[in-house]
């Protein structure tokens, strides 16, 4: 407990700063009645960060003044001093920094006499106090660009302070940026939001850059790399043989030469490579788990650039991947792990790693995932950073739980997640604002939108408080549309109404996003192109990943592609798809207009639920086994199911026919892509178009590196395709209002109605079908529906904790009070882990 005392000496980060001045302090006045009162001054020997921190501190408050503030060097009397302890040797007063060991992003406000004291410990400090002032003022910068800029107008400034800060979390790189992010916008947002920290702690995958710098050492001694098989594998992402001792020696004089070429810096990484691929040879397997050889690395590392006496230095690593479960040793006490909360392994949940690795003394940080474009195609109420109830709850849990550290992997998608995006920093600084979060709400809504805050007050409620209920894609839109005209109706602000053609232009795109994802064939084509012009056109509002969407084919479905002449490489004069006209107030009042007759909102009479997408087999529940249902086996366009693939069988085999329909064999061959979300690169693990469309049957193996779930997706242009699957594997359909399910001909398949469900409700697209519950009792009959249309249906007495059934069916059924998991029998069917966990102690 002493060395964890010692540590948290120097990580410990308390805020100390209120909004109140403390009673003591004098009020100086800035400015008055337009004219600054005040010169800033600044030493000739300031660092370059704290000069331009003054000159930006003198332009707002000249922009919110009116005034003109003029920077200093030579000696004043009375003036806003700006810069560290180190500029001012001789303040009037003493301050009260924590000054042990390596605190370091202090800094104070404090008005004194005549004058106003901005004082940091480092230039990183000082840039956060000018910032925090500017705050204080109501100056904000909500989002990215020039239009989410707030420059309140007073002519006249008083100000009285006296307290001292610092931010509980050391780092705040959350949300950091996406690698395709306009850099400079996003390093001016961070900034303006105390975001700047003057310790860099280095996380990044770390082997390879080993490998670069050491490449003949590598080529004389292949026996360096991890043995995987009968291979060494060399390729970038390649593991080492941690066993080796010339291995570790050379790692060891690695980061002793990294340190010695830069001693200023804080940190080196000491992070594996991505992937697996870890080595199997006896001496590594001996060492321990993938954790335990990872952190033997980083851990002599450490040792060995402290050794150094170069100040304190530091070794950043993953809890990721293969090497994110606790280790079984301890961990030196300057490697700081930060725990991924995505990319797990071994069954643990996020709050039992954090536990894990603290107990074995590991200076805690979070690698946390606000959004990734593959999972949230920047649609609301899907990503981390847009779920205030995660921020609000996590960010202080991981605080209490001794994290200090915090970065996190985001997309552009202000549209869907700015709210959020801005909160983060927020909770950063100070945890105890999740206690206050719905007065930090109220000044982005006041503050953004001012006379027409409540009805976008609404909106942002929609957008990211609304997760506990099910809502279709056209719903979502509908009400966002008419929000944002109620909005436009309630202020005559340009500076408001530019915001909420940002916004409207932002539900433009989930309109054709939605009606592009609705569609198959070449209607999915055509619309996909009006999407990738969309956000083309938009791109300069900082709203969508557009790069994501319109350039990396990674993230792109099958289903549809960029000619070579509209690729994103293709300069906008030469290319059809790009445009950067602007939009004129006549193109933004018919989008809304168009958006809201296009679009109805949909009222039902039960609550829906949100279910998770982590499944398991069915069986786990204990249920009686049920007679197999059925389905039609050849289907037309795209198609997604879900299976398990057990430890030791790893592959599915199918038996495949594409080409169904002769005169539409002109579509391609079938297109086969498995994925799993255990797979750290977001891609598909496995794929295969090697079905031609010729009616002819073929086999079909698709293997993978990971066990358990598993998402098979396959496309045929339409032409309609047989697929055969195995016996003895899962097969589940997913069907929500978002992603109904596509399955052709008349099927029988049973889901799960969990123990306390009293409505099974959902939406039809056919009127053919019936619905019976456990007992084989028919509780509805779709052909009493006069068209497609939300159904509802009382749970009996008993048929709750048990497997209803869809009977002679046709189309489409997409359950909303119930997991939306479809399958032929207890056997094929998975669910949510959180279902089966609250039900199986039950049967």
């Amino acid at each position: 407990m002493q060395r964890l005392t010692l540590i948290f000496a120097f990580f410990a980060a308390v805020c100390l700063s209120g909004p109140h001045a403390a009673a003591d302090a004098v009020r100086v006045s800035v400015a008055v009645n337009g004219q600054a009162q005040l010169p800033i001054a600044v030493s000739p020997d300031a660092a370059g960060e704290v000069r331009v921190a003054a000159q930006e501190l003198a332009d707002t408050l000249s922009r919110i003044s009116g005034g003109s503030f003029q920077l200093r060097t030579e000696p004043v009397e009375a003036a806003i001093f700006v810069g560290t302890l180190s500029d001012f040797p001789q303040l009037p007063f003493d301050t009260a920094f924590d000054l042990n060991a390596d605190q370091r992003d202090q800094f104070l406000l404090r008005t004194f006499d005549k004058s106003l004291y901005l004082i940091g410990t480092t230039p990183a400090a000082v840039e956060c106090a000018v910032w925090d002032l500017l705050h204080r003022q109501g100056y904000r910068l909500f989002f990215l660009t020039d239009t989410w800029e707030v420059v309140p107008q007073k002519a006249t400034i008083d100000v009285a302070l006296n307290t001292t800060v610092r931010p509980d979390y050391i780092t705040r790189q959350a949300p950091r940026g996406a690698p395709w992010s306009d850099r400079e916008l996003v390093r001016r947002w961070q900034k303006r939001n105390r975001m700047n920290s003057s310790f860099v702690l280095n996380t990044g995958h770390a082997y390879g850059g080993i490998r670069r710098r050491n490449k003949q050492a590598f080529a004389e001694h292949p026996e360096y790399f991890a043995l995987v098989g009968d291979e060494r594998p060399t390729g970038g992402d390649a593991k080492f043989c941690v066993s080796n001792p010339g291995l570790r020696k050379l790692v060891v004089a690695d980061a002793v030469a990294q340190i010695k070429a830069k001693p200023t810096q804080d940190s080196i990484s000491m992070d594996p490579s991505d992937g697996g691929g870890w080595c199997e040879c006896d001496a590594c397997a001996a060492m321990g788990s993938p954790s335990d050889r990872a952190l033997t690395l980083a851990n002599e590392a450490a040792d060995a650039i402290n050794k150094l006496e170069l100040g304190p230095k530091y070794v950043g690593m993953y809890a990721y991947n293969d090497h994110s479960p606790p280790p079984n040793i301890k961990a030196h006490p300057r490697v700081v792990i930060s725990v991924a909360t995505s990319f797990i392994r071994g069954g643990y949940t996020v709050e039992e790693l954090v536990s894990g690795w603290q107990s074995q003394e590991a200076v805690l940080g979070i690698r946390d995932y606000h959004d990734v474009f593959a999972w949230s195609h920047d649609a609301p109420r899907r990503a981390r950073g847009g779920q205030i109830d995660y921020l609000t709850r996590t960010i202080p849990w991981f605080y209490e739980h001794g994290a200090r550290f915090m970065n996190s992997e985001n997309m552009d998608s202000w549209g869907a997640n700015g709210l959020g995006y801005w909160l983060t920093p927020q909770l950063l600084w100070d945890v105890e604002n999740a206690e206050r979060v719905d007065a930090l709400i109220d000044d982005f809504l006041s503050k953004a939108f001012a006379t027409a805050h409540e009805p976008m007050r609404e909106f942002y409620r929609l957008l990211n408080l609304d997760h506990d209920s099910v809502r279709s894609h056209e719903d979502v839109v509908a009400r966002l549309y008419r929000q944002l005209q109620e909005a436009t109706t309630a202020t005559t602000d340009e500076r408001v109404l530019a915001r909420l053609n940002d916004l409207v232009l932002y539900v433009r795109y989930l309109e054709l996003y939605g009606e592009y994802r609705a569609a198959s064939g070449k209607d999915r084509q055509r619309l996909f192109e009006q999407v990738w012009r969309h956000a083309y056109r938009i791109r300069d509002r900082m709203l969508l990943s557009t790069v994501a969407l319109c350039h990396r084919d990674r993230f792109r479905d099958r289903s549809v592609t960029v000619p070579e002449q509209a690729n994103y490489s293709v300069p906008e004069a030469d290319n059809p798809w790009k445009s950067s006209r602007p939009f004129d107030d006549a193109e933004l009042r018919d989008i809304l207009e168009a958006g809201i007759a296009a679009n109805q909102p949909t009222v039902l009479n039960f609550d829906a639920r949100v279910f998770s997408a982590d499944l398991v087999p069915a069986t786990r529940l204990g249920l009686a086994p049920v007679k197999p249902g059925r389905y039609d086996n050849r289907n037309r366009g795209r198609q997604q199911v879900f299976t398990w693939l057990p430890k030791d069988a790893r592959e599915i085999t199918l038996q495949v026919t594409g080409g169904l329909i002769a005169h539409y064999r002109d579509r391609g061959p079938v297109r086969f892509a498995l994925h799993s979300d255990q797979e750290v690169r977001l891609e598909a693990v496995a794929t295969d178009d090697s079905v031609p469309p010729d009616g002819e049957p073929r086999s079909v193996v698709l293997r993978s590196p990971h066990q358990g779930l598993h998402r098979l997706e396959w496309n045929d242009g339409s032409d309609m395709t047989q697929v055969v699957w195995p016996d003895d594997l899962p097969m589940t359909v997913r069907s929500t209002l978002d992603e109904p399910m596509r399955l052709g001909g008349r099927w029988d398949l049973y889901f799960y109605v969990p123990e306390g469900t009293s409505i099974v409700g959902g939406y039809s697209d056919s009127t053919r079908g019936r619905l019976v519950d456990g007992a084989g009792n028919l509780q509805f009959d779709f052909g009493t529906l006069d068209a497609a249309g939300y159904f509802s249906v009382n749970v009996p007495e008993g048929q709750d904790g048990a497997l209803w059934k869809f009977v002679d069916s046709r189309g489409s059924r997409m359950l909303m009070t119930v997991p939306p998991y479809l399958a032929t029998s207890l056997e094929t069917l998975l669910l949510p882990r959180e279902v089966v966990a609250a039900d199986q102690q039950d049967h």
